[in-house]
């Protein structure tokens, strides 16, 4: 599966309005880890956009991951600047990303460029109620947690963690513990200044849960 994606990442993903290509490749700091660059090829110009790494796992032991950081929000492309975080391209890439990510797969994302994200998370949301977490538990990602402080000193910036389920009983599991997070948290904070977008999100996410 890891290879696949490595390979349609190597090839480059072409889509209407860009290109996403993969260069660069070295090996991780462990066995089955790779690291390389991602760029962004707008019209004629070509950017680099992310540093990501690749772990392929090791079975039956460690599950494999996809760590993105090192992101670009702003590029510049001739007169005009790209925005990644809430683009399309954002979108296409976690899509490519994540849908060839199996059960018990773990994916890392930097978050402190992403001003609406770092704030939401900053002041308490649960993260699958933030901007960027709520993509990620609508594609599949039922547990999460936000690395805003290293523990090991090696984790890097600011990033959030989120897994897929290994079975349906750990996803129900995981479930059960967002919705208790949630409600608690619309609970203590719904009388404050909360974004709506974070209320619309975080009731969305009730209704999908309990349906």
């Amino acid at each position: 599966m890891y290879e696949e994606l490595i390979g349609e990442l190597k090839d480059g993903v072409q889509k209407s309005n860009f290109f996403l290509k993969s260069k660069n490749f070295e090996d991780g700091r462990i066995k089955n880890q790779e690291y390389f660059n991602l760029y962004l090829k707008i019209k004629d110009q070509e950017k680099m956009l992310m540093r990501m790494s690749i772990y392929k796992g090791k079975e039956p032991y460690y599950q494999p991951w996809v760590e993105m950081f090192s992101i670009k929000d702003s590029i510049i492309f001739g007169r005009k600047e790209f925005h990644y975080f809430g683009s399309e391209v954002e979108d296409e890439l976690l899509d490519l990303l994540t849908s060839k990510m199996d059960e018990g797969s773990r994916i890392f994302i930097e978050y402190q460029h992403d001003k609406t994200t770092m704030k939401q998370l900053s002041s308490g949301v649960p993260a699958p109620s933030s901007r960027l977490g709520y993509k990620l538990f609508n594609r599949g990602f039922t547990w999460f947690k936000d690395w805003y402080f290293s523990e090991g000193f090696h984790e890097g910036n600011q990033k959030l963690q989120a897994e897929k389920p290994i079975d349906q009983k750990r996803r129900r599991n995981h479930l059960d513990n967002i919705k208790n997070q949630i409600k608690d948290f619309l609970k203590k904070h719904r009388d404050e200044n909360i974004e709506n977008e974070v209320i619309e999100r975080s009731e969305k996410i009730l209704s999908d849960i309990d349906f």
